[in-house]
């Protein structure tokens, strides 16, 4: 897939690929998001912006449209309601990191397709299939890809684990495994050290990892095989 990413400037283009736009303010976040659509769409371009006020910028009709609830310039139900006017037809994801049955009736009720963050990488790419299909831009599942998510969720735990890590749990393995402290990853992801310590405790659990080394080591082995099972 070709990546077409942008967050600052150049948000209109000419092409015949499908257009995805993805509205996220963490980097790590929208990497990921751009990783799973590449499972699943062979050429796509992706636009990229961090906040509600590039979105508005956006000068082509995306295909669909993948957002995250709060934004920097926008929060809750503003942004549910304001992606509803910028583009009223395409398909929309609504990605939050809280749990909210409130924001997720208004965000279903309005057409859209809601995650948490809190779930699991198979949960994700499924939801990003479907919206992919009413999208138009699959007709099908790609063939191999549940298999590919189903061995990414199966071979990064310790055997017999029944917990798959969740969305920020990924995340923050991932962050961890580049090298940063509790602080650094608790920084870049907005969130308090003593939360970041404690999702790391129950990575350990569910890795079956004695020490953070282990655990980065064990996590670093199972990316490395999803991406050859998905290439």
């Amino acid at each position: 897939m070709t990546q077409e990413k942008t967050g600052h400037s150049d948000m209109g283009s000419q092409t015949d690929k499908p257009t995805i736009l993805i509205a996220e303010d963490h980097p790590m976040i929208s990497i990921m998001l751009a990783d799973m659509i590449d499972q699943l769409v062979n050429q796509s371009e992706i636009i990229v912006v961090e906040s509600m006020e590039k979105a508005r910028g956006v000068q082509v009709t995306p295909d669909l449209v993948i957002a995250d609830l709060d934004l920097p310039d926008s929060k809750g139900v503003s942004t549910i309601n304001t992606f509803a006017v910028l583009f009223p037809q395409c398909p929309k994801l609504i990605c939050s990191g809280v749990l909210d049955k409130h924001l997720a009736r208004e965000a279903e009720r309005a057409g859209y397709f809601y995650v948490n963050k809190a779930s699991t990488y198979p949960e994700l790419l499924r939801a990003l299939q479907n919206l992919l299909i009413q999208a138009g831009v699959l007709d099908d599942v790609p063939k191999g890809t549940e298999k590919a998510a189903n061995e990414y969720h199966s071979n990064i735990y310790a055997p017999g684990s029944d917990k798959p890590l969740t969305w920020k749990q990924v995340e923050i393995m991932r962050k961890t495994a580049e090298g940063l402290s509790a602080k650094e990853v608790a920084r870049e992801m907005d969130i308090s050290p003593d939360t970041v310590r404690g999702h790391i405790k129950e990575i350990f659990l569910r890795l079956g990892a004695k020490n953070k080394g282990q655990a980065v080591d064990i996590f670093i082995r199972a990316e490395r095989k999803a991406r050859l099972l998905d290439s």
